[in-house]
């Protein structure tokens, strides 16, 4: 705002003009939002949208047994990381899959696959 901009009321001109700047510029910022309806909510962090159900690089806690893992995946605690992920065995032939942005998750030299996080979900 221009510092001649002056709030009490007067029939000067720069008046008109800072008035009709300010309120432009709350109609502008009231009127931005996402196209699905975002507004305030859009801003809070994510919520895990769904349970973890034993996917690939879901949140797991039997490193034991792999209960809570899907067929043929091992709950495995990754200490470097500091996370335990159901985790999908991996080689040349057996790539891993894509995390869940479809991000590319390399296979370690235990043959084993880490994405960088585990999924957005609740254990």
């Amino acid at each position: 705002m221009s510092s001649q901009c002056h709030w009490i009321s007067s029939p000067d001109s720069t008046d008109h003009v800072c008035v009709r700047s300010v309120l432009i510029s709350c109609l502008l910022l009231l009127g931005c939002h996402d196209k699905n309806g975002g507004g305030v909510d859009a801003m809070t962090p994510d919520v895990p949208s769904r349970a973890c159900d034993g996917r690939a690089y879901d949140l797991c806690t039997d490193t034991t047994a792999s209960s809570d893992c899907m067929t043929g995946l091992t709950c495995r605690f990754y200490m470097m990381a500091n996370f335990t992920i159901c985790s999908p065995a991996c080689d040349a032939t057996h790539p891993c899959p894509p995390d869940e942005a479809g991000g590319a998750v390399t296979c370690n030299t235990m043959g084993r696959c880490r994405s960088n996080a585990p999924n957005t979900c609740t254990k």
